[in-house]
């Protein structure tokens, strides 16, 4: 049970970093008079993400296998979250999302005979960004995500946190900066001793985040 746990932690909540994927290490000069900044993205956010999934198991289903195994059962996971984050006005961001994942598919059956169907988990995320264009508001980020650890506004100590996967994504700011949606379009897994390299795939992700009120 404790393998599932983890693996689908590392799996499932990736993705969601996207929640506060954003502009961060930008010079002056690339911030245009027109469209939005970094400063005026600073705030905080509430987010919901849907996705999707992969799981490779061996065919008893008691160990998790490279999906590029000859002999293995694939197990499809939909998942969704809420999710709370913050902004500062260089453009860093932290946010902490709680998700649930549902198993679906034809495994569904005989998988879910040796474990729930249903599962949750929480991940802090924490994201940086790579490009940004404020006259489209366009821009990709690369993210960091740990395990049960929080958020100190728009920082985030890595003190004693346990790194479970890196990523990037790519992200659109609409509405003045008050709507960020996110795409994931790219994942590695921290291997450990509850999961192995490979053991997951086929990971896709969409986030919507709305500003708050301070």
């Amino acid at each position: 049970m404790m393998k599932l746990r983890i693996a689908i932690g590392l799996g499932l909540l990736l993705f969601m970093a996207t929640m506060i994927g954003g502009p961060a290490g930008m010079s002056p000069a690339q911030v245009g008079d027109r469209g939005v900044t970094l400063a005026s993205l600073a705030g905080n956010f509430a987010s919901r993400t849907s996705g999707s999934f992969t799981l490779c198991y061996n065919e008893s289903f008691t160990e998790a296998v490279d999906c590029a195994s000859a002999l293995h059962q694939e197990v499809h996971f939909k998942l969704t979250s809420v999710g709370h984050g913050a902004r500062d006005a260089a453009g860093n961001g932290c946010g902490v999302t709680s998700v649930s994942s549902t198993l679906t598919g034809t495994a569904v059956a005989v998988y879910a005979a040796k474990f729930p169907r249903r599962m949750n988990v929480q991940r802090t995320n924490v994201s940086t960004t790579t490009s940004f264009d404020p006259t489209t508001g366009s821009g990709t980020a690369s993210f960091r995500q740990y395990r049960e650890k929080s958020c100190s506004g728009a920082g985030f100590d890595t003190t004693g946190a346990v790194l479970a996967a890196t990523g990037t994504q790519s992200f659109r700011v609409s509405d003045s900066g008050n709507r960020i949606e996110t795409i994931l379009t790219s994942i590695s897994y921290v291997p450990s001793s509850f999961t192995i390299a490979g053991s997951i795939k086929e990971t896709m992700g969409k986030a919507t985040a709305i500003r708050q009120s301070d």
